[in-house]
């Protein structure tokens, strides 16, 4: 099967990431599926209105999924934040989609696909990663230090995770995000 990352973004690190999943686009290459799924990111400011859709094509055998993503949203995340969000939301949209069309591909294939998936993701922090990690272990009330250092990320990520669990909403853009940001776009 082939399974395909393509963006439409700028000054996020959603384009770093894509990057990250070239080995799950290769590993995917080996598996048995009915149909193939090209999934497009658009990082996109919400004046835009874009929203997120999906598309079944019978005569090629692919499913396109178009995810609308908030640029306003992801500017304020680090790079860890984005990669478990997008995580998240590239499982959990996926998980729906193959469900939403089970004529094509029946549970069994559904769920060895899914099971494949979460493996790779799980095993590249895409889920359940560090930030969620840093997060269990800072709610043990484990010194931001220790946590820094059994994570090896750097103390003022694990500050500002403490930050975020109280509440602490950023209005800037993380520096994650203004180092993304000096690098070439990527479009679709």
């Amino acid at each position: 099967m082939k399974l395909a990352f393509t963006l439409d973004t700028h000054g996020t690190c959603v384009g770093q990431l894509r990057d990250e999943l070239l080995p799950l686009e290769e590993l995917a290459a080996t598996w048995k599926f009915p149909y193939d799924i090209f999934f497009v990111w658009r990082v996109l400011p919400e004046s835009y209105g874009r929203k997120t859709f999906r598309r079944f094509d019978s005569r090629d055998h692919t499913l396109e999924l178009d995810i609308s993503l908030s640029y306003e949203q992801y500017q304020r995340m680090s790079k860890h934040e984005q990669r478990e969000v997008l995580g998240i939301h590239l499982y959990n949209y996926l998980s729906e989609s193959v469900a939403k069309y089970n004529k094509h591909a029946d549970k069994e294939a559904q769920n060895q696909l899914l099971n494949l998936v979460k493996k790779w993701m799980l095993e590249n922090n895409w889920l359940d990663g560090k930030i969620n990690q840093a997060r269990k272990l800072l709610s043990q009330d484990m010194d931001l230090y220790e946590v820094s250092q059994k994570l090896q990320m750097p103390l003022e990520e694990i500050e500002y995770i403490l930050l975020r669990m109280n509440d602490y909403e950023p209005t800037d853009v993380h520096p994650d995000n203004i180092a993304a940001g000096k690098a070439p776009p990527y479009h679709l």
